[in-house]
């Protein structure tokens, strides 16, 4: 079964994470609930350590600015490349339609780029295969 960590904005934000809940042969991690959030001292460590973990990191960092999106999406990156500017085939990044366009060219150099989480799911299953 390959591991997913979902990074990005809670599950409040279009329930962007529910979509992902009935699709088979993938174990999911959703920090909101697979780890404790009461503060930076237990989620940081744990979430990190999932990221570590995860075969795929699909992340939505949303409208806001989703600081600690950014930091996931860095360190799987980091540890899923071996050459600097490397684009890493197992990490999808969600750019919604109201997110600023200034920085999509530099972001599109990480991972693959799809604008719904309906993409997402497709691009999973490409990547998967």
């Amino acid at each position: 079964m390959k591991k997913v960590y979902l990074a990005g904005q809670p599950a409040e934000y279009d329930n962007w994470k529910t979509h992902f809940s009935n699709l088979k042969g993938f174990d999911f991690y959703d920090p909101d609930i697979d780890s404790d959030q009461s503060s930076p001292d237990t989620f940081f460590p744990q979430d990190l350590k999932a990221v570590s973990e995860a075969d795929f990191l699909i992340a939505n960092p949303g409208l806001s600015p989703s600081e600690g999106t950014w930091i996931e999406v860095g360190y799987f990156l980091a540890l899923n490349t071996t050459t600097p500017g490397e684009k890493c085939k197992n990490l999808i990044i969600i750019w919604n339609k109201g997110r600023g366009d200034w920085s999509v060219e530099f972001v599109k150099k990480a991972g693959f780029i799809v604008k719904t989480t309906k993409e997402a799911i497709k691009k999973l299953h490409e990547i998967t295969k």
